[in-house]
């Protein structure tokens, strides 16, 4: 794997050597690798959808034939002999993990986290932590955003999954841990990872309302 890391420092490099800013570098690159992986996640979102739908008719069946266990399995097998059931959204997720491990650790290795960036003058090296705080902040709400969404009544009309307060709390320690403890460098990447995730899964949620107001399906 050493060989993609210093492909991805060499990259960085190279962007550094057209814009002059190791953070507009990363930040260029990162849009860039991110913008690609998208329909790889339009497909996964695909999936998910899909299999959420089953769940729903899976416990239906459940409820109408709760006295009848063997005209329950015959539904239950039916049902997912013909909708399927395949792993496709877990095995889309482990294919672009790699791909972010890499662009993750290349920016760790790279050279660029020793230097500072205009797009965070008021740290003074992209191997440190932010002590303000801002960085961070700023990286948690980007994260804790799509969570949200299903609590606006503009997506209501979707009955997006909603995460329960308990799992709430724990995501926003968890993440806010996460970003105080990255460098400013790697702080920057996910910041702006987030932001690409947050905007196509807003971007896709705006097109299954679409879809609904016309009477389609979209995902």
């Amino acid at each position: 794997m050493n060989f993609l890391y210093e492909g991805i420092c060499q990259l960085i490099e190279s962007v550094y050597a057209v814009c002059g800013d190791y953070g507009i570098a990363i930040v260029l690159i990162t849009v860039t690798i991110r913008l690609c992986m998208i329909p790889l996640n339009r497909k996964q979102r695909k999936s998910m959808k899909k299999q959420q739908m089953i769940s729903v008719k899976a416990e239906e069946i459940k409820r109408q034939y709760k006295n009848n266990q063997v005209k329950m399995n015959a539904e239950l097998e039916k049902l997912y002999r013909e909708e399927g059931t395949g792993s496709m959204g877990c095995l889309i997720l482990f294919l672009q993990l790699p791909v972010m491990i890499i662009l993750y650790n290349g920016i760790r290795l790279s050279a660029a986290v020793n230097e500072t960036t205009v797009l965070l003058p008021w740290i003074p090296s992209l191997m440190e932590r932010d002590s303000t705080f801002i960085l961070p902040a700023v990286t948690v709400m980007v994260q804790m955003f799509p969570q949200v969404l299903p609590y606006i009544g503009f997506f209501k009309s979707l009955n997006l999954q909603k995460m329960s307060v308990p799992m709430i709390l724990v995501f926003l320690f968890s993440n806010s841990w996460f970003a105080v403890m990255l460098p400013a460098g790697l702080g920057l990447y996910y910041m702006v990872s987030g932001l690409v995730t947050a905007g196509e899964q807003i971007g896709g949620y705006i097109g299954e309302l679409r879809g609904i107001s016309t009477g389609g399906a979209s995902f």
